[in-house]
């Protein structure tokens, strides 16, 4: 009877694992409610290995989404997915990350993003029109965010960084050269520092407030000997400057 007993627990534990190697990806993402603004399109594969073909974010598309669950950390009732997004030869946003979820955070890490700075500029409400050139690249190694209460922001490491920088503004082709800012947390709140030595002459602090789901940011610009002689004469759009010669910038 012991023996009959444990060939059946056998043949239901082996079944078990055989249906769950074998459940589609869209079983789950077909049960998840997505806030209204991210839509999903093109699921296939497996839950331990899947892919979507694209996943819209407020009308900004990320192709080819690859997602592979590491079958061992189901054990500690910490799921980890590695996923990978996006391609050189595609329009939009690439790069890659580490996502550990369990009960009380979210853990991201080799985390990668690379993305074109003129996408960025379209979502940025700026005083005149301007087309951004270069690439901006995110170097995320650790991010953890706590869920226990709501969502917010307890450790960050990183650097973002716009590389070969330039604008086309006011019929002008003009480069700015590099850009850098260091991620971290304050408040709960996601930040990006940005450093001042750029041909600017540009500081400024961006937010992501995680619980409300807002970013914002303020600055300033102080033109110094390298600041570009095209972009002057469009001091004017950022209103008066300051008794320290400084530009603010807010949104």
């Amino acid at each position: 009877m012991k023996k009959w007993f444990a060939f059946v627990a056998i043949f239901l534990g082996s079944y078990m694992v055989f249906l769950l190697a074998s459940a589609p990806l869209a079983l789950v993402t077909n049960n998840i409610e997505l806030p209204r603004n991210i839509e999903i399109q093109g699921v296939s594969g497996s839950i331990w290995q899947g892919e979507i073909a694209s996943v819209t974010v407020n009308k900004n598309v990320i192709e080819q989404v690859k997602t592979k669950l590491n079958f061992w950390s189901l054990f500690s009732l910490s799921p980890s997915i590695k996923l990978t997004f996006g391609d050189a030869m595609l329009a939009g946003p690439e790069g890659k990350f580490t996502l550990k979820i369990s009960p009380e955070q979210l853990t991201l890490t080799e985390g990668e993003l690379f993305i074109s700075a003129s996408d960025i500029a379209k979502q940025l409400p700026l005083p005149i029109p301007v087309a951004a050139q270069g690439g901006v690249e995110l170097y995320l190694p650790l991010l953890v965010m706590t869920t226990s209460e709501q969502l917010s922001c307890s450790q960050a490491e990183g650097q973002l960084t716009w590389l070969r920088a330039g604008v086309v503004a006011l019929e002008q082709n003009i480069k700015l050269g590099k850009f850098t800012a260091e991620i971290s947390c304050a408040k709960g709140n996601l930040l990006a520092k940005l450093s001042p030595n750029n041909n600017l002459g540009l500081s400024f602090d961006g937010v992501l407030a995680l619980p409300a789901k807002k970013a914002s940011g303020q600055g300033y610009i102080k033109p110094g000997a390298k600041f570009p002689s095209q972009l002057k004469s469009a001091l004017s759009f950022l209103g008066r400057a300051d008794n320290q010669g400084r530009y603010p910038l807010r949104f």
